[in-house]
């Protein structure tokens, strides 16, 4: 006899559609976590959830960083920290945010020449800063943001039930050295899909001869109608640009740039559905479908825009931009000579949650004595 574990749940108790178990696996780990720190490390890691710093994710370098660093944990605390990474998002992901943190060790020893006896201070692989915004609680708002070189994870529960996981930040420097090329499958993925393509295609895909130095869009905390990239990387100078270059690759969220997706061939569209998986799938498995439904009630993949500028071949400066309403994916690899990358994938409607907040507050009426009680709690 076929068991149907949901027939005995009442109506109400039922999953609904797109419901998961998702924002409580999130939950729980992040619950573990808080209660393994001690009475200080809780001050230290705790903002509200409303608190300004929440869209500050500047994935470089800096100094007097609100939170938690991991360095600071001990054993047990450091795999609480861990659970609470992997449990929110993919198990590739994971291992990729694991390599760009172990890869300060190697920039270390790289930048000894350069920084002395100071590069140890800002090439920490412990100096990754965790904070928790509200704290987690099952069917609460709160957010957790890992964040430092090369890495900004930020992660939205919304009242218990819907997760967001954008701005997703990923870097390496050196891009490639011995066994670490951290970011390589999405090149290499970007790269088969602009090689096959035409040369008429060619001709709409390829925006600029140039590259940014970092992606367009920076780290706004909310990305405008229109973004220019900046003149160089922060703190660099090897990867300039000019007013000329900065106008031709601009981020215009109306008029996106580059070859429409519904004008591939059958066998690039596959190459592009490969290389938008690499991104989208950075999310836990149960949430891919619930972002996938997002950028179908947009317009669809058909409508997304791949877009490059730069050299056309891996040891040439090179960057690409998939656009959409809900979606945006930057690559750049730009500095020490085609060695130093950045990748993120944001969406410019719901970055930290922020749609999911808004239809949330509609469709819940906080004013009610019940739901006010529960806020207050």
């Amino acid at each position: 006899m076929t068991h149907h574990p949901d027939i005995a749940l009442p109506e109400a108790h039922r999953p609904r559609p797109g419901g998961s178990f998702d924002a409580t696996a999130i939950t729980f780990a992040a619950m573990g976590l808080f209660d393994g720190l001690t009475a200080d490390q809780r001050a230290r890691v705790l903002l509200p959830h409303t608190d300004p710093g929440r869209t500050h994710w500047n994935f470089l370098p800096e100094s007097g960083r609100h939170g938690l660093a991991l360095g600071e944990l001990d054993r047990h605390q450091t795999g609480l920290a861990h659970r609470l990474i992997a449990e929110s998002m993919s198990v590739p992901a994971y291992a990729r945010v694991v390599q760009v943190m172990a890869n300060e060790h190697v920039l270390r020893e790289l930048n000894l020449p350069l920084f002395g006896h100071i590069a140890p201070t800002f090439r920490d692989a412990g100096g990754y800063f965790l904070t928790f915004f509200g704290q987690p609680q099952p069917d609460t708002t709160w957010g957790w943001r890992l964040v430092g070189h090369h890495l900004s994870v930020n992660v939205t529960v919304v009242d218990g039930e819907l997760v967001n996981a954008t701005p997703f930040l990923l870097g390496a420097e050196p891009a490639g050295f011995g066994p670490f090329r951290i970011l390589g499958e999405e090149e290499d993925a970007a790269f088969a899909l602009l090689d096959g393509l035409t040369e008429a295609q060619l001709g709409q895909a390829v925006i600029h001869h140039r590259p940014p130095a970092d992606f367009v869009t920076r780290t706004v905390p909310v990305i405008g109608e229109v973004e220019y990239p900046g003149y160089h990387g922060v703190g660099r100078r090897d990867a300039m640009i000019t007013d000329e270059d900065r106008r031709a690759l601009a981020y215009f969220r109306a008029h996106p740039r580059g070859i429409r997706v519904g004008d591939l061939s059958p066998v690039q569209r596959a190459r592009f559905d490969d290389l938008l998986a690499k991104f989208v799938e950075r999310a836990r498995p149960g949430l891919v479908g619930f972002e996938m439904d997002r950028v179908a009630a947009a317009g669809g993949v058909a409508e997304l825009r791949f877009a490059w500028a730069g050299g056309t071949s891996l040891d040439e400066p090179h960057y690409f931009r998939i656009q959409g309403p809900v979606t945006l994916i930057e690559f750049d690899n730009a500095e020490d000579d085609a060695n130093h990358v950045h990748s993120v994938w944001r969406d410019p409607s719901n970055d930290f949650g922020s749609d999911l907040l808004i239809h949330h507050h509609l469709e819940h009426d906080h004013t009610a004595p019940e739901n006010t009680q529960k806020e207050a709690k």
